[in-house]
């Protein structure tokens, strides 16, 4: 993805990082993962939580803020889950080995960072997000939304928004990289597959006319490929298909070449600084969080402090985020109504 010359221009800057020790258990991610696993902390949960949290501290030491944002393989979906801080920490000092990414989380949450969720794994579960909440620490996430399924969330809401009835959206998308390689094995394939399967749900409980209770789901597929020839530049295709007037259908299919981590990188320093703005932001003398939700924008498969208000539609998203900004910046929010101009 980089051009040779900048690779050398920064060649003894690069030697001289040496990775720390992370932790992993490999249950959850592919098998074909095995020989990328050189350097690797071994321990129980606590021990490996422990390691963590040093690392962090010793961070903190260097640097003025530490934020943790998870890069790393997509895990399968853990089951069963943890709905309290209890549960939680049962399984912390029960089972063998955790989720890596549930113990990033707790390392993050004891030292009071910003823990954001880059993969599609059920990493929140609720005792995590309710340890936050104990903790005052701050979490966002899942799933980096960059390519595919960002302009899958636009054109979902273009074609309802207009009035046709999305009736079937079919998306195939192969890819190169380690991410489609470790997508191979059907457990971590999951966990993507419902990640990107409720990006238009959104789009479709907006709008109950042409989905009426009863008649308000449609056929929505996902598969992925793994090409290494591709590369990072994932192919995908996507089909939309609307039921229109006279029951006609319209199809619209799309062909886009993503730029996988060229495409995420950028949306990753925009998170990392918004939600490190928004971990100083207090709204009535109170902090924000324990969710940021403003940060969902960013997300494929997003999570809020209230289950039953998460908003997934790209422009929902984009207004309230650049809205919730203005207020901050002591700016008026945008008004819709255009009532300003008069009749």
């Amino acid at each position: 993805m980089l051009e040779p010359s900048l690779i050398n221009a920064l060649k003894e800057d690069l030697e001289a990082i040496k990775p720390l020790q992370s932790v992993i258990n490999q249950e959850y991610i592919a098998s074909n993962q095995a020989d990328r696993i050189d350097n690797v902390f071994v321990g129980s949960n606590q021990e490996c939580i422990d390691k963590i949290r040093k690392d962090i501290r010793d961070m903190k030491e260097r640097v003025d803020k530490v934020v943790v944002l998870w890069t790393a393989n997509t895990e399968m979906f853990m089951t069963p889950t943890m709905d309290t801080v209890e549960d939680l920490f049962q399984r912390v000092g029960r089972d063998t080995n955790l989720p890596s990414s549930v113990l990033f989380a707790i390392a993050a949450i004891e030292e009071q960072v910003l823990y954001l969720n880059g993969s599609p794994q059920n990493t929140f579960h609720k005792g995590v997000v309710e340890y936050a909440k104990e903790k005052g620490a701050f979490l966002a996430g899942s799933d980096f939304k960059s390519g595919q399924t960002r302009f899958k969330t636009v054109m979902s809401d273009f074609l309802i928004g207009s009035g046709l009835r999305l009736s079937a959206v079919m998306s195939y998308n192969h890819l190169g990289n380690n991410d489609g390689k470790n997508l191979q094995e059907d457990k971590c394939f999951q966990s993507k597959r419902i990640s990107k399967a409720g990006v238009i749900d959104d789009a479709i409980a907006s709008n109950q006319i042409l989905y009426p209770k009863g008649n308000d789901k449609i056929d929505h597929e996902v598969i992925i490929k793994y090409a290494p020839f591709v590369g990072d530049s994932k192919r995908a295709i996507d089909e939309y298909s609307s039921l229109i007037f006279m029951n006609g259908v319209n199809t619209l299919s799309t062909y886009n070449v993503c730029e996988d981590s060229l495409l995420a990188t950028p949306l990753m320093y925009d998170m990392i600084v918004l939600g490190e703005l928004m971990t100083r932001i207090q709204i009535n003398n109170k902090p924000m969080g324990p969710v940021l939700s403003y940060l969902n924008f960013f997300f494929k498969a997003p999570i809020s402090n209230h289950d039953e208000y998460v908003i997934n539609s790209f422009s929902r998203q984009r207004d309230s985020l650049i809205n919730f900004l203005k207020v901050a910046g002591g700016m008026q929010p945008d008004d819709g109504t255009m009532l300003m101009f008069g009749f």
